[in-house]
């Protein structure tokens, strides 16, 4: 739904102040509710491309006031239809994209490390190393449903773009912590059960083509423009699970059964989906125009953006070059 309710909590005695506001572009509609010890609460009805904008200029106006506060709230459907002023429609079409804050609390709430976390890796691990053995595409699919391993992916390029290094360090570990549990765990299932590298689902992961990285960045477009228009992220979680989750634990069946060349091919798919994810997240982002709210912050993030954009291509790069050789390897052996 392309609209949010912003409710904002602000002294009686700012209200001709506040009301001016709601005169802003996006701005559809609004209520006033009285409340205690001299607080109004507003309700705003605004276009979710103009969420950022008007929480924005409430911050700017009213946030060093003890007694304000905002909540915005996803909007399912307005009786009768909202519907924008004549002459706001013939406005160009902008970037659909939710405010900076709601991004802020739903991507990191999705890259928390506890026992959720976890538990979603070691079932999803599960799943996918028992459809890869057993060549059952749609318990591989089933595996990908879950797709624990999307949040703390979309974490890191969300917290580059705004130059938060305490969030991509939280995210990385997660995301990290996550990696080396499905893989442990793929490796396990192959000392146990030794699955034959010529099993069609584990044999399509262990070469690498350039297609791949062009299915990876799409995907991360996907998922990160998915993140910012508020939208449901099922399918995009299953087409982020296929470049990581399958990859990883086929590498760790692979290693488990004694097969350690196949196995360094599905790793190097691993990790050339996961920086062309990265790398098409941080691009995204930047397009949707995500920055942090004051000038020198984003001045800071944009130095901070472009090296990691240099840093994501260059490794992306390296991962070329292993892939090339890994064909001319196993092309000639």
């Amino acid at each position: 739904m392309p609209y949010r309710l912003v409710e904002a909590v602000v002294p009686k005695r700012k209200k001709e102040e506040i009301e001016k506001l709601f005169q802003s572009e996006g701005v559809l509609d609004f209520w006033r509710e009285e409340s205690y010890e001299d607080k109004l609460i507003y309700k705003i009805l605004v276009k979710t491309e103009f969420s950022q904008k008007l929480i924005d200029k409430l911050q700017r106006r009213f946030s060093k006031d003890e007694r304000f506060r905002i909540v915005v709230l996803d909007v399912s459907a307005t009786v009768p239809l909202a519907e924008e002023k004549e002459e706001k429609k013939k406005k160009t079409i902008g970037k659909l994209r939710v405010s900076r804050e709601e991004l802020y609390t739903q991507i990191t709430s999705s890259a928390a490390l506890n026992y959720i976390y976890i538990s979603m890796v070691v079932l999803s691990t599960i799943i996918a190393a028992f459809g890869l053995m057993t060549n059952n595409t749609a318990v591989i699919i089933g595996a990908m449903v879950i797709a624990p391993l999307l949040g703390p992916n979309v974490a890191i390029a969300f917290a580059t773009v705004l130059g938060d290094l305490e969030l991509e360090k939280k995210a990385f570990k997660t995301f990290l912590t996550g990696s080396i549990i499905a893989y442990v765990l793929g490796t396990i299932f192959g000392i146990i059960f030794s699955p034959s590298p010529e099993i069609e689902e584990i044999n399509r992961r262990i070469y690498v083509s350039f297609a791949d990285i062009v299915i990876a960045i799409a995907t991360g477009i996907a998922g990160v423009l998915a993140f910012t228009t508020g939208a449901s992220l099922s399918l995009v979680g299953v087409m982020v699970a296929i470049s990581l989750l399958p990859p990883l634990v086929n590498s760790g069946l692979l290693l488990g059964g004694g097969h350690f060349i196949y196995s360094l091919g599905s790793f190097l798919l691993f990790l050339s989906n996961f920086a062309s994810l990265n790398l098409a997240g941080v691009l995204t982002f930047t397009f949707q125009g995500v920055k942090p709210k004051s000038w020198w912050e984003a001045k800071k993030a944009k130095e901070y953006r472009k090296k990691s954009i240099i840093m994501w291509s260059f490794l992306l790069l390296l991962l070329v070059v292993a892939i090339y050789t890994q064909h001319k390897f196993l092309d000639n052996p």
